[in-house]
């Protein structure tokens, strides 16, 4: 067993000392602005894991998007003491690895109620519009809607109405049109036409 109990050699190096691998397989360029997005609302907070001589071992996708933001330094995490093949075989299962696990899916869509009942940009969790979609609005979710709310199925449908922004689901309108919970698009909720513009 190699494994290491050295205190992990954290520092900070301005952008310009990464170097990209050159063979990453991983295809991250339509995720930028994802990711710049998620930098925008936390922070740069993961830090990029490299080489002494800047080479990246992991960290590719938040790379680009710091260098998209503008930002000159970022934290880098020191990883010397693996072997060449070790820096091979991690960049491979830092990706694999995280589809490893399943959701469970009835305390996702509890999460990501509550965080729509705060009023915060659900596309900051990492699911895209369609996921989103399929969590909220099928059946189950509307029973979610129900527990989280401590009443009754019925009494969800009539009073959750699910607001969301076209492409970002932040919370207010879906395709400039506000969504009931039971998935319908009614012409008038609550007597308020006004609410119903963008």
């Amino acid at each position: 067993m190699n494994f290491s109990t050295d205190p992990i050699r954290m520092e900070t190096w301005s952008i310009d000392r990464l170097i990209p691998y050159a063979r990453n397989p991983r295809k991250n360029d339509a995720a930028v602005d994802r990711m710049c997005s998620s930098i925008r609302e936390f922070g740069f907070k993961i830090p990029c894991l490299v080489r002494s001589d800047g080479e990246v071992v992991d960290g590719h996708l938040r790379l680009k998007a710091a260098r998209k933001l503008g930002i000159a330094d970022i934290p880098v995490i020191l990883c010397d003491e693996w072997t060449a093949a070790q820096v091979k075989a991690f960049r491979l299962l830092v990706n694999r690895s995280a589809m490893w696990a399943d959701w469970e899916e009835e305390l996702l869509k509890i999460e990501l109620l509550d965080l729509q009942t705060l009023d915060f940009d659900l596309s900051l969790t990492g699911f895209d519009t369609k996921e989103l979609d399929d969590f909220l609005l099928n059946d189950t979710g509307r029973g979610c809607r129900a527990a989280a709310a401590g009443g009754s199925s019925d009494e969800a449908r009539r009073s959750v109405a699910l607001w969301f922004a076209p492409g970002t689901l932040r919370g207010r309108h879906r395709h400039g049109r506000r969504v009931a919970a039971s998935g319908r698009t009614p012409a008038v909720l609550d007597g308020d036409r006004s609410s119903l513009r963008d």
